[in-house]
């Protein structure tokens, strides 16, 4: 009954948001419900969330990332979104510089929703991974719109496009189904080429699935409105031991601090111990904004460890230590 009657309840939503004579399970908000305008939240509204254009602040931009999730906090799914935006981003030249996970609770998704939105600032982007999908605990729609003002509504273009997707796999749209095109209002809804599920930006929220194929199409297809300055970056090897390197290491960081110098041990089997086959130790990775930021301090850097490489030693290199 309730698959025979979806086409005349999706119009009538659409046209007058009436309630559904279909049953649907007890424990799920209605959506006539999820449809009530919520009352603004107290430290954040629509209106006066940030701007989503990094154009208005001089700043290079900032982005931050919430996954939602209890299936990620348990440990029975593992995260993939956020090692791949985590490259895209830092490739456009945006600072990733928060990764929140919080579980299915609304509550927690508004709380670390504004803090985000707050840390990444008028030009920043926060994105949101999970919590959406047509079950009682994917609350993400709902929990942003409580966040910032915003009202739920059935999106037309969106039903459409969920329709034609249905329709072709045999299926009809339903009550559980129409929760995935209720969205956040009023905000940005972008498509994604052979997808029919919406990337919403809700004032500089942009809000997608959990779904790394989906996430990660959707907004890598939109990527270019996430750009900063270009990094430009390099890499030197050492065959000793990070211990062995460190002060010369702090000493060039602090008379350069253009510059991001990490230090990575090297962690293969080949690697443990003192000479080894491995040819290196440890590996300097050096990233700048400025190209002749980055080649002052790779030339500290040379001059304080000249025995520093830009390419790996080769196999057989005596190492040394930690």
């Amino acid at each position: 009954m309730l698959l025979r009657a979806s086409r005349s309840l999706v119009t009538a939503r659409l046209h007058h948001h009436g309630a559904c004579a279909a049953t649907t399970p007890a424990h799920w908000p209605p959506l006539r419900a999820l449809l009530q305008p919520p009352p603004p939240h107290p430290h954040r509204t629509l209106a006066s969330a940030p701007s989503n254009t990094a154009a208005n602040s001089t700043e290079d931009p900032k982005a931050a990332l919430l996954v939602i999730g209890d299936e990620i906090l348990s440990g029975s799914v593992t995260d993939t979104n956020t090692p791949w935006l985590a490259k895209l981003l830092h490739a456009r030249g945006v600072d990733l510089v928060r990764v929140e996970v919080v579980r299915d609770s609304a509550a927690d998704i508004r709380e670390a929703a504004l803090r985000l939105r707050d840390r990444v600032g008028p030009g920043g982007f926060v994105f949101t991974s999970g919590g959406i999908g047509p079950t009682h605990d994917d609350v993400t729609y709902e929990a942003l719109a409580q966040a910032f003002g915003a009202r739920l509504e059935l999106h037309a273009a969106t039903v459409e496009r969920m329709r034609a997707s249905y329709a072709a796999r045999g299926m009809e749209l339903n009550e559980a189904r129409l929760r995935m095109a209720t969205l956040p209002a009023p905000a940005e809804v972008l498509f994604t080429e052979g997808l029919w599920v919406p990337l919403v930006n809700l004032g500089g929220v942009y809000i997608a699935p959990g779904i790394p194929r989906l996430f990660q199409a959707m907004i890598g297809a939109h990527r270019e409105r996430f750009t900063g300055r270009a990094y430009v970056s390099a890499a030197l090897y050492s065959a000793l031991g990070e211990s062995f390197i460190a002060d010369q290491l702090a000493r060039v960081a602090v008379a350069h601090p253009q510059v991001a110098i990490g230090s990575y041990p090297n962690t293969s089997e080949q690697a443990e111990g003192a000479g080894q086959a491995a040819g290196w130790k440890t590996r300097l990775g050096l990233s700048s904004r400025s190209q002749a930021a980055l080649d002052a301090a790779l030339a500290a850097l040379q001059a304080e460890l000249p025995h520093l490489t830009p390419t790996p030693p080769p196999p057989g290199t005596p190492t040394q230590g930690l």
